[in-house]
């Protein structure tokens, strides 16, 4: 049973146990404060599961943009801040009317928006591997080698071709150093901004369950948009350093 599966995956075990932990630290009782934990991972795992049962299994890259590789790093951690982005929705629909229910509603845009900007850096890290993989590192590293050998008994005549040759080759090995760390970048992005979503939803479901709380009620809250804005900038600062690189 999906809802079962999802109990028991370490992330949410790890975001239940951070929420409860939270929740003892503002001085909650401990039944109060484990209840806490309970409540963000049986709404992780329901969240999750209703996302998956919302995408046919039949065909798990779906959803995926058609300029993301399927089955590839990026598609999964993209599918992922999808799901979490999902489940932000889900859980702001079910909030009773007050302050945690407005403050959400209005984070919503910034959540879209930061899942289109992990969609376009997820296009661009296909893109970046697709490119990579037009470049032989080992070919290129081994015509280097040879040149530079050449050049040491070459001949006046021919010296000019060689170092030619030379800074063509370097120009390769260049171009693919650039590319393999944008697309570190790029991933390590799409893995913060996911994760980051992920941990989004599961503070948001810890603070439903404790709305009675008055500090939580202000404090809190207001840390929320904080929260999302620091993923959101990450997201666009690499976008446009990765841009700036790459052009």
């Amino acid at each position: 049973m999906r809802f079962v599966r999802e109990l028991t995956e370490p992330w949410g075990l790890l975001l239940a146990a951070t929420s409860a932990g939270a929740a003892w630290a503002v001085q909650l009782p401990v039944v109060a404060a484990l209840g806490v934990g309970v409540t963000v991972l049986a709404a992780r795992a329901g969240i999750a599961a209703a996302t998956a049962r919302a995408e046919p299994e039949s065909e798990p890259g779906e959803r995926v943009p058609p300029d993301v590789e399927p089955g590839s790093p990026e598609a999964d951690w993209l599918r992922r801040a999808e799901a979490a982005a999902d489940g932000f929705r889900s859980i702001s629909a079910s909030l009773d009317t007050g302050p945690l229910a407005d403050r959400v509603a209005d984070m919503e845009p910034a959540v879209r928006e930061t899942v289109d900007t992990l969609r376009r850096l997820a296009g661009r890290t296909s893109a970046t591997g697709k490119a990579l993989a037009r470049v032989d590192v080992a070919a290129v590293a081994a015509e280097k080698k040879r040149l530079r050998q050449e050049l040491k008994t070459a001949d006046d005549d021919i010296r000019g071709d060689l170092m030619q040759s030379l800074e063509a080759v370097q120009a390769q090995e260049d171009v693919h150093a650039r590319l393999s760390s944008a697309q570190r970048k790029l991933l390590a992005q799409l893995r913060s901004g996911a994760l980051g979503l992920d941990g989004l939803v599961a503070r948001v479901a810890e603070l439903s369950a404790a709305t009675g709380d008055a500090l939580l009620d202000t404090t809190a809250i207001g840390e929320l948009g904080e929260q999302l804005e620091g993923i959101r900038r990450g997201v666009v600062e690499t976008e446009e350093a990765t841009r700036r690189s790459l052009s």
